[in-house]
């Protein structure tokens, strides 16, 4: 009795904080998310998978090849023909060539942010940072799409986490984390949780990455047996302290289901797919984080972001190809690519929850028209191209067209906002947000959907 009174005069709020955060081993921002009573457009997909190719993969080597193009614009590898008669690819995207019918390209998408972490950022929350545009998450940063995702999608109930990122953060030169990786004014309580891969698994050949779920760890020294008996204890505190906090106390009710629960760990268990399937999906950071947001979406979770790259100048692996563009992309990126998001398609479509996911593949920008004698590409927002496919979209479907040389969008610009909105717009999300005060703006005002894609 001594013991539960000094934790009440301790403070409730001190106590929580030290709960979760010193004996849980978990951080509890990342992996709760609150919901406010908003209004909801009707949603077309239930979840979205995005696999943001950061570094800035070039168009002409995936999505628009431009083959009549001359020399030194169009690309440098050969096309491809799709199962959608007219659209072709780049030679090395036989899979996701074979299911052109299940996706839409946009061909004409654009921004003017030249920088990587300028470019994340704006691709990701439809914003550029104060001061200098081109520099690293601050905590004035608004919301990325997988936030606001988060903020809007958290089911009652529900045991996992609503929004996850996976295998690692993107940034530009390992200078920190990019803007819209996380939730920035929108608070960490919105923040997704990390699913992180052990680097030295990705460096040996031969085997697959292992993932690290730092997030529902529980402490070293801490069994699930005093686990319950300490959340009983909270349960006491609560019984005789009814006060506004209560609701602070449901979040980590929440907490305590995630790092107990069987349903959770199961997820994150992909030994238990067939050999087979791990294989096609490849056996890399990226295909197997493919894998992953397919058993996440499965079991609830709502929101998936897989970062293809970590670094977007690690050599070999980045999308940032200003240099030996032609090895890197043939050898690296294009196989991995093609395997991880031509699997997840295939995938999703056999099991039935492809027209319930959206699933979106993007950079933050597309690559210059002038291309170098290796192949390599630099910077270019002017014009780029994007996938999208289930949760509505209209599959077979091209939507606007870049100039001869792909340098600028010739017919129905996609300005990056208008692809925030139309995620919104398929989730269900409204263009607006709520403040504590109960004052609402919209996200990008004036902004529409590409409508287009799915109406």
């Amino acid at each position: 009795m001594d013991h539960i009174d000094h934790i009440a005069g301790y403070g409730r709020r001190d106590f929580l904080r030290a709960w979760v955060l010193g004996t849980l081993g978990v951080s509890a921002p990342a992996l709760l998310a609150a919901q406010y009573p908003e209004e909801r457009r009707t949603a077309r997909a239930k979840a979205c998978i995005l696999l943001f190719l950061a570094g800035g993969p070039s168009h002409f080597e995936t999505f628009d090849p431009k083959p009549d193009a001359p020399a030194e614009n169009r690309t440098i590898f050969d096309t491809i023909r799709t199962s959608v008669p007219g659209t072709q690819l780049c030679e090395y995207l036989p899979k996701l060539a074979a299911q052109a019918h299940r996706y839409a390209l946009i061909r004409s998408a654009w921004h003017r942010c030249t920088g990587h972490f300028g470019g994340h950022r704006y691709a990701l929350s439809g914003h550029i940072a104060v001061g200098n545009i081109d520099q690293q998450a601050r905590p004035d940063d608004p919301p990325g799409v997988i936030a606001l995702a988060a903020k809007s999608l958290r089911q009652p109930g529900q045991t996992l986490p609503p929004s996850v990122m996976t295998p690692w953060v993107a940034t530009d030169q390992g200078g920190g984390a990019s803007g819209g990786m996380g939730a920035g004014t929108l608070g960490r309580a919105f923040d997704p949780v990390r699913v992180e891969v052990d680097p030295r698994s990705v460096e040996r050949s031969g085997t697959l990455p292992v993932f690290r779920i730092p997030e529902f760890a529980l402490h070293p020294s801490l069994s699930a047996v005093q686990l319950r008996d300490r959340r009983q204890l909270l349960d006491v505190i609560d019984t005789s302290n009814r006060t506004p906090q209560r609701e602070m106390s449901s979040m980590y009710d929440h907490a305590f289901e995630l790092l107990t629960s069987d349903r959770v760990r199961q997820a994150f268990e992909l030994e238990r797919e067939p050999a087979r399937l791990r294989d096609e999906y490849g056996q890399n950071a990226f295909g197997q984080s493919c894998l992953l947001a397919r058993r996440l979406v499965e079991r609830g979770t709502r929101f998936v972001q897989v970062n293809f790259a970590r670094s977007v100048t690690q050599r070999g692996y980045g999308w940032d190809t200003h240099g030996d563009g032609a090895a890197t992309l043939k050898d690296q990126l294009l196989p991995k690519l093609d395997m991880g998001a031509g699997t997840l398609l295939e995938d999703l479509a056999q099991r039935g929850l492809l027209d319930g996911t959206l699933v979106v593949a993007m950079g933050e920008f597309g690559r210059t028209p002038q291309v170098k004698r290796d192949g390599g590409r630099d910077h270019w927002p002017q014009c780029y191209s994007l996938l999208m496919a289930g949760g509505g979209i209209h599959g077979g479907l091209v939507h606007g067209r870049s100039d001869r040389i792909g340098a600028r969008p010739a017919h129905d610009p996609v300005e990056a906002r208008e692809i925030l909105v139309t995620i919104l717009e398929l989730l269900g999300i409204p263009n607006f947000q709520v403040d504590p005060q109960g004052r609402g703006a919209p996200l990008f005002p004036g902004v529409e959907a590409v409508r287009r894609l799915f109406a």
